[in-house]
This record gives C-alpha cells, structure tokens and sequence, in this order.
C-alpha cells in the first residue's frame, strides 16, 4: 500500500468532515435576529447590570452618517481573556445552569445586539489596577478576509468617544460605528437628519424607563445617564398610589422554581391628578398596557399583554388591570424567551392558573369602571332615546323605527336615493318577526341575547362613535351630544363604555 493511499484510509475512516460557516456570510445573517434599537441597547445595559455597575452613561453622538453610540459603565470591567470569550459569538449554551443574577442567556447579546445597529462595534475594558484592553468586530474587514478576524484596534474615533472610561477605575465602553441602519445617507448639515436622530433616543430614554423601572428605585439604585440626562423610572403599577388596589399575592410552583404573580388594579384617573394619569398611561397608552408584565429578575421583557389567554384583546374596560409576574432565569426555556428578550409565552402547565387570576383582575378593574359610569346614565326612562317605538292603530301593535333617532337622520341625510332608502326602512319595519320573537323569548328566554351580548367593548364603542358623529353633525356640542348619547338605548346598559368614551374624547361632565 502507497503512503498516499494510507494518507486516504486514514482521512475515510474519520466519521464526519469540519464544515464551519463562512464568516462574510453567518455575520451579516447574525444582523437579523429582530432587534429594535431600544432592545439592543438593553442588551448591553444587562451586561453593565450583571458586571455590577452603579452607573451607566450612553450617548448619541450626531456627526450625520458617521454618528456613533456610546454605552459605557463603572462595572467590575473585563481582563483580556474574559474580553476574547465575550466577543466570540455564541459563548454561553442557553441550557447551561446560570448565575441566578444573569440577564442574558445565548452569549449572543452583545454581539447580536451590536451587529443588528452598526457595522463596527468596539469594546474597551478594565479592571481595577490594570491598563484598558480593547478589541474590534468590523463587519466590512469580515466581509473582506471572510475570517473571524477579531481586531485588536480600536481606532482613534473610538478611543476619543469612550474617554470617559479612562478617567474611571474599572468598567467597560461600547462603542458602536457606522451606523448603516439608524443614518444611512444622513446629511450633517441636516436639521430634519439630526432630528430624526435625536427622536430614536426619545425612544430609547422611554423602554429603558420601563424595562428598567425596578433598578432605578430604591437606596443604592442603578442610575442611567442618556445624553447628560438622568433616565427616570417608569412605575407601571402605582403601587404607593393609596386608590390603588392590591390583590392578593400568589407563589406558583413550577420546575422546581417559584412563579410570583402579584395583580394591580390602577385607580381612576379621577382619584389621580392630570400629570400622573398621563405619566403611567406609558408610551403605548393605557388601553395597550393592561395584562401581565413578565420580569425575569427584576427586568421587565412584557410591558403588559394577555398572552392570548382565552381569546382576550385589550379593550378600555379592563385598561387599570396590571398584573406583575416574576421568574427566575432558569425559566427561560419554558417560557421561550427570545434572544432580544422582548418575548415571552406562559407554558401550557401555567395557562389555567393565568386565566384564573387574569379573569379576577379583570372583573375589579371592570367593576371600578361600572361603578364610576353608572351614574353617567340616566334615571328614568323619560330620558331615553329609542330606535323603535311602539304604536297603536284600531287595538293593534306595532313597531316602527324612529325616523328622528339621530343615526336614522344622518343615513338619511347622506343617502342619495332617498327613495331606495325609505322602501328600506319600512321593509324592516314589516318584515320584523315579532310573533316568532315572542313564541322564541317564552319557550327559551335563556336563548334570546340582549343588545349587544357577547359583543367586545370595542365594537360598542365604535357604534357610539357613529352615533355621536351624527350627533355632532347636527350641531350638538360634545358635552351636548355624549347627553344625548348616554340616554340612547342600548347604551344606558353599557355603563363602563360610556366612561371609556368620555375619557377618550375628554368631555367635561354637566
């Protein structure tokens, strides 16, 4: 046998082949993981959190497409060895066992989160007592040498941007360049470009409010800096509000870890002032922050869903319920937290205690609601307003439709064959089927649904819309109309609705 042929039995006889992926090409897919650029940016403000620091300092630095990023922090900082494993793509196997303390879980945060908002990415770092080591991702030498060639320069720009660092006796900067996806062809001189520019730190200020809100109370809380300007927490539950209600606590079991889940119900916006009403209405509004707030330690990941429990939607009936749930980082997986931590779901185990308490909270946010709108509604039946009304002709019954209720006149009005439109109306009229209404509501009267029965709030609301638009439209004033509006049946039975509808369109009572 040739040496060569050896050479070849030997290389058969190994039971797999080493096929790693191309740099140029895994890099740029690594840039798609769904980042937003507040959710990346709280990825670096976990690992400032878990490397312990007391200060985290960002900043937007506007130079038009050359504008930068800079996140830097007073933590325990990185040696050199700890920096190499820090960068490298994937260095923590998500079904390890992790510090109890960890907000990350892939090892892909920094890289991901970086590579989803920039090109370049640089990280400067030091522990107390040592000199600051740096290394550099830069996307386009990648693309070049199609390598995973980890720059060991940093470049002057990103020395000068992370300065601070240098006066600090430990922590870590990040800096992010080449922003082609935040000022790709941003003009300097620009005054919409750098405004543009600003509003996405707007945004950012806002989601690191609330992610962040339970770090940033409390003695010896975290304090975050965007742009010279201390971030303010955002408290989603007004807990030390005295209106607000807190229902009881409960610990579920689960994976050998404990679920706490704590419900809120907010109080009235009449038993809170204007400024406080607006403030904990959050940047999504109050209707679209009810549900379940899912931390995992401490951190906030859902600012408020049902997490599609039996089919709920947000509707302004249940927008004061908030229920905060707790779970440690060793749930992850059973929740399927994604890698921008922006996504959770209940596992199946968990659902039927979720519902249980989401169904209560719900009931006591509705009953505020209902008892504030109740008196909204009036008295008597001398106040009403009727679609149909009953008649009389030679002893007999019958029922016809009110040709002034306001929603009749506008259709009416908008409608040009009037003809067409009339020999519609009586139609309805002669074809309601009252005797088999009748026979129906005796024979099963637990069959017969009441007005808008079943119907979501959203969908009563939006008929009121109408009808106050038609209201209006005849030149009633909006304190006028909604009037009017509250003695038109069916919506005297909707008294929650109704108080949603004079919040949204702010009509002064009379």
């Amino acid at each position: 046998m040739t040496a060569s042929q050896q050479v070849g039995n030997r290389a058969d006889a190994v039971p797999y082949d080493e096929a790693p992926p191309r740099a140029a090409s895994l890099v740029e897919s690594l840039r798609a993981f769904g980042y937003e650029l507040p959710t990346a940016l709280a990825d670096l403000v976990d690992n400032s959190i878990f490397a312990g620091a007391k200060h985290i300092w960002i900043h937007f630095d506007w130079a038009g497409e050359e504008s930068a990023i800079v996140v830097i922090d007073d933590g325990c900082g990185m040696g050199e060895p700890t920096l190499l494993e820090a960068m490298r793509p994937g260095t923590t196997n998500p079904r390890e066992v992790r510090d109890p303390r960890d907000l990350g879980r892939f090892g892909l945060g920094l890289k991901t989160a970086s590579f989803s908002q920039c090109r370049k990415v640089t990280v400067r770092t030091r522990q107390i007592h040592s000199p600051v080591v740096a290394r550099c991702w830069d996307l386009d030498h990648i693309a070049q040498v199609d390598a995973w060639q980890l720059l060991k320069t940093c470049g002057d720009r990103a020395a000068s941007l992370s300065k601070k660092l240098d006066e600090l006796p430990h922590g870590t900067a990040v800096v992010w360049e080449k922003l082609d996806r935040l000022v790709k062809g941003a003009v300097t001189e620009s005054d919409q470009d750098e405004s543009n520019f600003f509003s996405r730190a707007d945004c950012v200020r806002d989601h690191l409010a609330a992610v962040y809100h339970r770090f940033l109370t409390g003695p010896r809380s975290l304090q975050i800096q965007l742009n010279g300007n201390a971030i303010k927490p955002w408290d989603p539950f007004l807990e030390d509000e005295p209106a607000t209600q807190h229902l009881p606590v409960e610990r579920l079991r689960f994976n050998d870890a404990i679920v706490e889940v704590r419900p809120f119900v907010l109080p009235h916006l009449s038993k809170i002032d204007a400024e406080m009403h607006h403030r904990t209405a959050g940047a999504r509004g109050w209707d679209l922050h009810q549900g379940f707030y899912i931390y995992r330690n401490r951190r906030l990941i859902i600012p408020g869903d049902w997490l599609g429990l039996k089919g709920w939607k947000p509707e302004g009936t249940y927008k004061l319920a908030r229920i905060r749930v707790d779970l440690p980082n060793s749930l992850d997986l059973a929740w399927a937290i994604d890698v921008t931590k922006s996504k959770a779901t209940p596992p199946r185990e968990l659902r039927a205690d979720f519902e249980r308490i989401g169904l209560h909270t719900r009931s006591v946010a509705k009953r505020i609601y209902t008892q504030r709108g109740a008196r909204l509604t009036p008295a008597g039946d001398e106040n009403r307003l009727f679609l149909w009304e009953q008649r009389a002709r030679h002893d007999h019954i019958f029922y016809r439709l009110n040709r002034e209720h306001p929603l009749v006149k506008a259709v009416s009005k908008e409608c040009a064959d009037k003809s067409k439109l009339t020999a519609l109306l009586r139609m309805i009229e002669e074809t309601l089927p009252v005797p088999l209404i009748t026979v129906t509501d005796r024979e099963k009267p637990d069959r017969t649904l009441g007005p808008f029965e079943g119907a979501r709030s959203a969908e009563i609301l939006a008929v009121m819309e109408q009808a106050f638009a038609a209201l209006t439209a005849t030149g009633y004033s909006g304190s006028d109309a909604f009037n009017r509006l509250r003695g038109m049946e069916p919506f005297p039975r909707f008294p929650a609705e109704l108080q949603t509808f004079l919040e949204r369109h702010k009509i002064n009572e009379s």
